[in-house]
């Protein structure tokens, strides 16, 4: 991903509405996972990379995490997330960023959120920022897609705008992620599989610092 991805080009009623769409199912489920995470690990601080307008985030307790860091590549998501979550969440420091960047620097938080990322990144140069903006022992929670035999990486839906994500997207191995994340200082400590209503595979790895 670059300042010129087609990420810039995607509405976020289109993504929104895709993710919610019936044949993808997708948003409701990151945001449970999210929600999963953030009672497990109990931190003060986040940072959810990739986090669109803000799915999930009505699951942060504002009196429990006290900062909250969005990141996200287009400003229009970013926009929409300040409008929507601000005042609510205190604490919300909101960037328009690359996660590849070697110059992002929010400072370390307590736990790192990562749902459908690694697919349109490189893996090690996020994985390194991630790390940089971890405290030592903190918590990184990843999902992946697996692939499906009989269905496309990008699920047809009405939103038109989202085909440009076809040739985008690539399909990352968990055991790939997991080499990955141990050459940038993360240790494993557990996986999940979670089946969609759709007949698609998520695949959650979570990692300490």
């Amino acid at each position: 991903m670059s300042m010129s991805s087609p990420w810039l080009d995607i509405p976020l009623n289109d993504y929104e509405g895709h993710m919610a769409h019936p044949g993808v199912g997708q948003s409701s489920v990151i945001a449970e996972l999210f929600d999963h995470a953030i009672m497990r690990w109990a931190p003060s601080s986040i940072a959810i990379i990739g986090c669109a307008g803000g799915n999930g985030f009505n699951k942060i307790n504002p009196e429990v995490v006290k900062r909250v860091v969005a990141v996200d590549l287009n400003p229009q998501y970013i926009e929409k997330t300040r409008v929507r979550h601000t005042r609510r969440l205190p604490g919300l420091e909101l960037l328009c960023a690359d996660v590849q960047s070697e110059s992002l620097n929010y400072g370390p938080v307590d736990l790192t959120y990562a749902a459908l990322l690694f697919e349109y990144v490189d893996i090690d140069s996020a994985l390194r920022t991630l790390k940089r903006n971890s405290r030592l022992g903190a918590a990184l929670t990843t999902v992946l897609q697996l692939p499906h035999a009989a269905m496309p990486s990008v699920s047809p839906s009405p939103y038109r705008s989202l085909d440009c994500l076809a040739s985008l997207m690539n399909l990352v191995a968990p055991e790939d992620l997991h080499s990955a994340a141990r050459r940038a200082g993360f240790t494993s400590t557990d996986t999940a599989m979670v089946e969609l209503a759709s007949g698609k595979q998520f695949y959650v790895q979570n990692f300490k610092a």
